[in-house]
Formats: C-alpha cells, structure tokens, sequence
C-alpha cells in the first residue's frame, strides 16, 4: 500500500495535474505571488507576507492595495477558495522556494497551531516540505545538497523525508540509491507497488543524467520519435520542465506539445499523448510574468 505521505507530497504538484483540478486557478493566483516575492522584485516583502497570510488564512483584513502591488486586481485573494486547505498548502510550498533569509526564518518558527484548521494533515505536512525545500536551496554546492536530502531519508514520521526520496530521483543521484530504497521498502507493503516505485526512480534518473543541461536532458525524452507513451513519466518530465520557469524549458514543452499534434489524426500514438498535450496548453498560458 502506497506511504501516505506519498499522497500528501502529490498536493504540490495539483495546478499541474493534465485536467485542471479543483482550486487551479486559486493555486495560478498564489504562483503569481509566489513570483512577486523573489528576491530583487520589488514587492518582496510584501509578497511573502500575503503568502504567509494564504497559509495562515488570514485574508480577511489584507487591503485590496496590497493585491495589486503583489500583480493582481483588486478581490482576487478575498474568495472563499484560498481558505481551503489546498490552497494554503500550495502557499506554504511557495514560501518554501522564496529566496529570502525571512521566508526560512517564518518557517522554522511555524507551529502547528499557526495553520489550523488543517482536517486533512496536507498542511502541517506541506509545511514539513516547505522548510526542507528552504533549507537545502541555500546550500550552495549539489553534493552537500544531495548529502542534505539523503539525511531528510530519514526522518520518522515526517513529510519532508518522502519529498527528499523525489528529489533524489529528479537529481539523478545513482549515489542515493541506497537511501531512496530504504525509505521506499519502508513506505510499501507490496512487493509490485516496490517495484513500481523504484522503477520510476531510477527511469527518472536515467533521463537526467542525460545531459548536463536539465533542459536538454528532459527535452531529449519528450519526442514522438521515441514512442514513449507512459504518462506518470512524460508528466513528471513536462512537470520538470515547466518548475525551471525558464524560456529555453518552455520552449522545449511546445515542442513537443507540436510534435504531438502534427501526429496523423486516429493514430494510438496520437491519442495515447493527447492528454499529454492537453496538460501542456494549461500550463503554458499561465506561466506567472
């Protein structure tokens, strides 16, 4: 049976889902203020803060003023929806990959209590995520980061160690692996669920150590000519792509979102992608300026 905490970690990734899932467009919003609170921009300070209210849910007293310095109109973050727990969740996630020393700072000091009400577990739990994802991002050097993570492995109980296991993954750690087995022997009773688990692992592994260059290394899997049709490891590529927010990964994703639909019309190659091409045309057009 599939760890719990697997499910919890999927909350991240909901706005990226193929067919837009509940609260995509909250989550689309709470990016956007994600992107006005880097490090540079100068409605930091001010971002963070709105993240930090998201997550708490305390959007009722924030002035409409401050949607708009943060790059949205007026209203937008006062609906109902960013009360709901998915939402929040997606807020601490953000804050998690803020670059500012005072984002790190709230999270270390964010208790339980902080985020109530939280029925489900997600937010504590994306609050574990967030405050790893914090800490290893200001580690300057790729192998302390992959030490850092393996030591995550390891926490009892937590979000984040399922989280550290997917990032080792994406990081094509082969070094790892020991570490990534462990934890998943752990989080499986199954001994197919094991397996399954472990061979997504290691597929992802293969496609980032493709190239240097994570752009290129993802792009070189997603093409037709490959006849690649499982769709959990072309969405994890997609996916992979569309976080680097860059113009060079984007532009590897219409690519192949092209190359999908210059498929001959009634094709199973065609139609087993479709989706995939589905779940690019959401992302793309609400790329955060």
């Amino acid at each position: 049976m599939k760890h719990a905490a697997a499910v919890l970690v999927a909350t991240a990734s909901m706005c990226l889902a193929s067919i837009p899932p509940p609260f995509y467009y909250e989550c689309t919003l709470v990016d956007r203020v994600g992107v006005s609170a880097k490090v540079g921009k100068p409605a930091s300070s001010i971002a963070l803060e709105t993240l930090e209210r998201i997550a708490e849910g305390r959007m009722a007293d924030l002035s409409p003023g401050t949607e708009v310095q943060v790059g949205l109109e007026p209203g937008q973050l006062h609906k109902p929806e960013f009360k709901d727990e998915t939402v929040r969740s997606h807020a601490l996630r953000r804050i998690g990959e803020v670059d500012l020393p005072e984002a790190l700072t709230y999270l270390q000091n964010l208790k339980k209590r902080d985020i109530q009400p939280d029925t489900s577990g997600q937010m504590w739990s994306s609050a574990q995520i967030a405050l790893r994802q914090a800490q290893v991002n200001r580690v300057p050097d790729e192998l302390e980061k992959i030490s850092f993570l393996e030591s995550v492995t390891s926490e009892r109980g937590s979000a984040a160690a399922w989280w550290a296991v997917q990032e080792l993954c994406n990081r094509g750690s082969y070094h790892s692996l020991a570490f990534i087995s462990e934890h998943i022997r752990r989080a499986y009773s199954s001994p197919r669920d094991l397996e399954q688990a472990m061979g997504f692992c290691e597929a992802r592994m293969a496609i980032t150590s493709r190239d240097a260059d994570r752009v290129k290394a993802l792009g070189s899997f997603l093409t037709v000519s490959s006849g690649a049709t499982d769709p959990e490891l072309i969405g994890w590529a997609i996916n992979e792509l569309h976080s680097l927010d860059s113009a060079s990964a984007d532009a590897e994703v219409e690519r192949y979102a092209r190359e999908i639909e210059s498929l001959p019309d009634g094709s199973a190659l065609k139609t087993a992608l479709w989706g995939k091409r589905v779940q690019i045309r959401n992302l793309l057009p609400h790329r955060p300026k």
